[in-house]
């Protein structure tokens, strides 16, 4: 049985506790759980890593084309496009170490994987932030040399910025969801840990 210290307030002011939780029942339901977001992991790796690659390769071609050509908005773009792949698969890199849910057994260790797992998305997410931001501060510095060297861009770069900024509040409400999930985790993670019958 879980104590007061164990209690979880989610974000509307709700308190939610694991009371008596049953391992007969959390095993199977995490272990489907993890079974898919293996599958999830499995996909973003085979679809991230090539992409990453190529967009290393066609930063550094946007690089010396706009090197070359004194098209210096291409310099920016070059730099930006790096940045966001090495961002890419350093995410990428993240998830490599808990891409596989075969080695978990026991309830604890399939607690453990799935708390691990919301950590490093949390780290994920964080870098999906970062490069937003790259994107923003790159775009908005690209238009501005090309402004100044060749006259305005044909489509305001206000309008890149808007994208953005709603794929930043995606990513902020994927880190909320993720927050509130690990939280709840936790917490059933502690009340298995202390209730002797299921320890």
């Amino acid at each position: 049985m879980t104590t007061r210290d164990d209690a979880y307030w989610d974000e509307l002011g709700v308190e939610w506790r694991a009371f008596n939780p049953d391992p007969d029942v959390i095993g199977p339901r995490l272990t489907s759980r993890l079974r898919r977001q293996s599958s999830l992991i499995r996909a973003g790796l085979m679809t991230g890593l090539p992409l990453s690659a190529g967009g290393v390769i066609l930063s550094l071609l946007t690089i010396w084309m706009g090197w070359t050509t004194g098209t210096w908005n291409f310099v920016t773009r070059g730099i930006a496009i790096g940045a966001m792949s090495v961002l890419l698969a350093t995410a990428l890199s993240l998830l490599l170490p808990v891409r596989a849910s075969d080695a978990a057994r026991a309830v604890s260790d399939l607690l453990d994987l799935a708390i691990a797992r919301a950590q490093r998305t949390l780290a994920v997410i964080r870098l999906g932030l970062y490069a937003c931001v790259v994107a923003a501060v790159f775009g908005l510095a690209g238009a501005a040399i090309r402004t100044h060297f060749t006259g305005p861009p044909r489509l305001s770069p206000m309008a890149d910025v808007a994208v953005l900024a709603i794929v930043a509040f995606g990513f902020f409400l994927w880190a909320r969801h993720v927050t509130t999930s690990l939280a709840r985790l936790r917490v059933l993670k502690h009340a298995l840990d202390v209730d002797p019958e299921h320890s």
